[in-house]
């Protein structure tokens, strides 16, 4: 998993994670993942980046070596989905190795890394928009037992329960969302949330 989104932020084009309009402001950046230098860019003049950047880290700067904002590199491991739909994910960071190693479902810090940082990460294991309506539909319906299930207002579905909860509770949901859910490293955690957000489902587990 942790290859992967090393692999997915340096396949993105550094202009994805800016707008394109005439007018944008690139601003160069370096992000790290796993131990790995990633340049970025980003636009100044972003308006909703500006409110996800925090004073402090807008005036005491990054970690190590790190140049850019939390929310950045967020963006760049979040490809797909709107900045209102990111907004229950947030960055782990190991401050040993000064290096984002994933993102996970929680709240934030100052620098948009996860204000309790765990050992869970989470993946994208489906991006058929239907999968994700099911989830959402049938979590709102209270159909899904065994689970703990809230809707945000950003349109997200956010389910934890046990590993074997999990997927008992949408192992009637689709046998691609299913059987991603049923891995073995998956159903053992004691800890597992499944996110429903702009037609894609994540799974966040140890």
């Amino acid at each position: 998993m942790r290859q992967a989104i090393l692999i997915l932020a340096l396949l993105l084009p550094a202009a994805s994670v800016l707008g394109t309009a005439a007018d944008a402001k690139p601003e160069a950046c370096l992000t790290s993942l796993e131990g790995f230098p990633t340049p970025l860019q980003y636009d100044t003049d972003d308006a909703e980046m500006r409110q996800n950047r925090s004073y402090r880290e807008r005036f005491l700067g990054g970690y190590g070596d790190i140049t850019c904002p939390g929310y950045v590199t967020l963006r760049a491991m979040t490809p797909g989905l709107t900045d209102s739909e990111r907004s229950v994910f947030c960055l782990q960071y190991d401050a040993k190795a000064e290096t984002y190693t994933g993102f996970s479902q929680g709240k934030r810090n100052a620098y948009v890394h996860c204000a309790q940082p765990t050992r869970a990460f989470c993946e994208k294991v489906n991006d058929s928009r239907d999968s994700a309506l099911a989830i959402a539909g049938n979590a709102g319906r209270g159909a899904l037992s065994g689970v703990n299930a809230v809707q945000n207002g950003a349109g997200a579905v956010v389910m934890s329960g046990t590993g074997a909860s999990i997927g008992s509770a949408l192992s009637s949901l689709g046998a691609s969302t299913a059987a991603a859910l049923s891995a073995p490293a998956v159903l053992a955690a004691a800890a597992v949330t499944v996110v429903a957000v702009g037609g894609t489902v994540y799974v966040c587990s140890e």
